[in-house]
Formats: C-alpha cells, structure tokens, sequence
C-alpha cells in the first residue's frame, strides 16, 4: 500500500486574505499623492503667472517641473487605475476562495460518510494525501498515520491464489503509474492489528487540464463476510455432493451385490427348470423369462455403473473412464477413443470423481444432443494440474442460443459447480454444425491464503 501522510488539507489562505485590502490601500495612497501633486502644480501656475509680474514668461526650470508634475501625475493615475484592477481581483478571488471552502465542506462530508473505505494519493510522492474513516477501520491504521505503511510487515496485501502483493501490484500504484482503471479487484489483506480480511478495490486516476495524471483514487469495500459466506456454502455444498456420491456407491453395491446375485440365482433357477418346462411344452415360456432376466441384468449392472462404478474405487481414475468411455461407446453404436494418463496416485479421491462425472456428463450430452459418429477424450497431466478434453463431430449448437439457455445450457452449470468447487474451470467451443469440445481444467491445490506469513 501507498505510504500515508498527514490527512489532506486545502492549502492554508490565510495569509492572502490578511492582505486582500491590498488595492484599497493603493487606491488612498494613489488619490492622495495625485491630489498633492495637482495642487502642487496649480500653485505654481498661479505663482508664475499672477504673483510674480516681473515674470512674464516660463524659464526653463518652470517648464522642467510642469513636465515633471504632470509625469507624476499621469503615474499616479496609472496607479489608481490599476489599483481598481486589483480590489477587482480581490473580490473575484474572494468569491472563489469561499466557493472553494464550500465545495471542501461538501467533498469532506461525501467521503467521510462514505461506506466504503476511500483514499487518494498524489502522483509526485505516491502518498496518500486525503482518506476517510472507513478506510482507515478497514486497515485499522492507527491515529497518526505519518508512517510508512507499505514499509511495515503489519499491512500486507495477497492475491486469492496466496500470492503476496508487490509494491506496484497494488491499484493505487497501478493507476497512478499506469493510469489503469481496476474493477472489484479481491485482494486479501493483513491488517494492522494482525487480522485477516478480503476488500473488493476500484481504482482510477485522476488526470489535470494537459491530460497528466496528477493523482489517483482507490475505493475498498470489506467483503470479508460474503467470502466466509461464499466459503461457508462452497463447503457444505461438497459436504452434500460426498454424501450424494456415498449414497450413489451405496445403492450401487447393493444393486450390484445384493440384485445382481438374486438375478443370478434367479437364472440359475430357471435353468434347472428348463428340462421340465421342455416336457411341458413350455419352452418358449421359458426363453422368454431368461430373456427378462438377463435384460434385468443388463439394465441393474448399467444403472449400478451410473451411480458410481466399483471401478472408480477399486481400480482407479484411468480404468474407470476407460471402462466408461468403452461401454458408452459399445451402447450407442459410436466410434470412440480414449487417450488416459495414470493420475490417480496425483489425484484426491474427490478430484477423481469430479474429473469423472465431467466426462460422463459430457458422454450424456453427446448422446442426447449431438448425432456424433465418433468421440475422443483426453485427460491429461499439463502445467501442474488436470486437463480433461471431449470432442465430438456432432450436429453442435449455438451457446447464446434461447434453446441452449432454457436447457440449462446442456447440464454445463452442473458441471462447471462441480469443478469450481475444486478450483477447476469449464469452457465450450462449439458452433452450429462444427461439432462440440468441452474443456475443463482442474489445477493442482493452491497454497491457502491463511496459511502465508
């Protein structure tokens, strides 16, 4: 952060309007001096031409003072002339100098009222020369704030991935120096009394008449609770999704062990009648009772394998998308090809299962919308995290599109909670006719903001 001065204060007048009666007293002196020296001069007129009759013309040194009286004269005039210009001028400046303590009036209860924490900095020294009390409780800066505040370890600013603040990363400098204009920048910070706390920036500077930027401005709003709200759901909405999966692998074992083995003593049992159901001519009965069962089967072991396949846990990430991709592929008669890399010993168990569900959700979109003839998948290991890749050459379609909205954009919202729930990220190239790729990208942890000292 920007270091702080003393709180801003208009420049102290004071001492121009001791003398703003400056043209007055010109003015007196002015008349007073042309008064003397017109009366000076008609004396000497009359001193010439009608008391003294021996002279009956000007010598030269008559002439020599007429000229310079009147000179002084013309001078003096001059003076109170320009002294009106002055008292002028003192009124003018007055007018501006009371419309300026009435807009310093207005501009000091605006920001001081302000909810937000405001602060403005000076281009030439980048302190910070004008703050309100909000900004201040939000930094808890102490009373005297004559210190340098980016110099001390007791205000430090990070970004959300745990990124600490440089000097010129703030918005302030960034304005000041680049003349950028930032928009709801979150920046977590460490505050004076040693507290934690997440602001939401805006800055922008200010430019003079010659387009220079002379200062900037910076407005912090606390929304430190909303990120304790936003964390607080983001939990409990993973607390939901495990419970919903361990559910999901719940139903799915005992469908698959408990359904699965009736099924199969069912048909077990129906084979061992089948030499008394052919003496009773009932063979056709027959068929048609193992034809069900073995459907059932089918239809139990798919429907256990959509809830969560055994494979997932038992066998890993990489086996249980290749099983996925093949049986979905052999189901719908499509051409697909699946290029796996081995990330379950990189992968949490819950990053396994978010990976998985994109992809199936994405083979469900694929079925359901596209008229694809063939599919590939890719998930690999790039840059430290997890770049998943489904391609199809389907029919695609037009994301803005009002049937692409109303269908909640083709389960995509799901998919994308699930990944930022993990950090990751989801995006969609597709147009009309050029078939569609859904990327998601999920990162690698990134360290926690409370844990940086």
């Amino acid at each position: 952060m920007p270091k702080v001065s003393q709180p801003f204060h208009f420049q102290d007048l004071a001492h121009v309007v001791a003398a703003r009666n400056l043209g007055n007293r010109q003015k007196v002196l002015a008349s007073l001096t042309l008064t003397i020296g017109f009366t000076v001069l008609v004396t000497k007129i009359i001193w010439v031409s009608l008391l003294t009759p021996t002279y009956r013309h000007y010598n030269q040194e008559d002439w020599l003072l007429i000229f310079t009286l009147s000179l002084i004269m013309l001078l003096v005039f001059a003076l109170v002339r320009s002294a009106g210009r002055v008292a002028q001028a003192e009124a003018e400046w007055l007018a501006v100098h009371q419309a300026l303590q009435e807009s310093r009036a207005h501009l000091q209860a605006v920001v001081k009222n302000l909810p937000v924490g405001v602060a403005v900095a000076e281009a030439s020294t980048h302190r910070i020369v004008l703050s309100n009390d909000q900004f201040r409780h939000l930094w808890r800066l102490p009373d005297l704030v004559s210190e340098d505040v980016a110099g001390r370890d007791d205000y430090r600013g990070y970004y959300p991935d745990g990124r600490p603040y440089g000097l010129r990363d703030w918005p302030l400098i960034r304005a000041l120096e680049e003349g950028e204009i930032t928009h709801n920048e979150e920046i977590w910070i460490k505050r004076g009394d040693g507290t934690r706390g997440c602001l939401s920036a805006n800055a922008a500077p200010i430019r003079d008449e010659d387009g220079r930027i002379s200062a900037a401005v910076v407005a912090f709003t606390d929304i430190t609770d909303r990120k304790a709200a936003d964390a607080d759901r983001d939990q409990l909405t993973r607390r939901l999704l495990k419970a919903q999966e361990e559910e999901r692998l719940r139903i799915a074992r005992e469908l698959h062990d408990q359904l699965g083995q009736d099924l199969t003593a069912l048909s077990l049992g129906l084979k061992s009648l089948e030499p008394v159901l052919r003496a009773q001519g009932k063979q056709a009965q027959l068929n048609e009772l193992r034809a069900t069962v073995d459907q059932m089967s089918v239809e139990v072991h798919s429907t256990a394998s959509s809830l969560r396949p055994t494979s997932l846990s038992d066998l890993g990430l990489r086996q249980a998308l290749s099983c996925l991709v093949s049986s979905w592929a052999s189901r719908l008669g499509i051409t697909a090809d699946a290029h796996l890399e081995v990330l379950d010993e990189q992968l949490s168990e819950e990053d396994q299962v978010v990976i998985y569900r994109v992809v199936q959700e994405a083979l469900t979109n694929v079925a359901k919308h596209s008229g694809a003839n063939s599919v590939s998948v890719t998930v690999q290991w790039v840059g430290g995290g997890v770049r998943v890749a489904i391609e199809d050459d389907g029919r695609g379609f037009d994301p803005a599109s009002d049937a692409a909205k109303r269908s909640d954009g083709l389960g995509l919202s799901g998919m994308r909670e699930r990944l930022a729930l993990a950090g990751g990220n989801l995006s969609v190239e597709t147009a009309p006719g050029r078939g569609t790729t859904v990327y998601a990208a999920l990162p690698s942890p990134s360290p926690n903001v409370e844990a940086v000292s």
